[in-house]
């Protein structure tokens, strides 16, 4: 399974994923500000979002990939496993 975000779609992500962390943990002032910063240096337009929109896709990714059971052939029989049960 494919699943690829855009930057924007990314972009929108960051913003409910850092809006709820400051809003659920109790950082200092500093904390604060140094979530605040790294979430607008990756704003809409910059080369830091394409970055970590890539960095993100990947691991989304990656992550599907090791969790989403297939049906394999083995020995004439249907298995049904994750890569990482496969694998691991």
């Amino acid at each position: 399974m494919n699943v690829i975000l855009n930057p924007g779609e990314v972009n929108a992500v960051l913003g409910l994923v850092t809006s709820r962390m400051l809003d659920s943990i109790e950082l200092s002032e500093e904390g604060q500000e140094a979530v605040r910063m790294w979430r607008s240096d990756r704003g809409p337009g910059t080369d830091e979002l394409e970055d970590f929109a890539d960095r993100f896709n990947n691991e989304l990714m990656d992550f599907i990939d090791e969790s989403t059971r297939r049906r394999t052939m083995r020995a004439g029989r249907f298995e049904r496993e994750t890569a990482r049960e496969r694998w691991g």
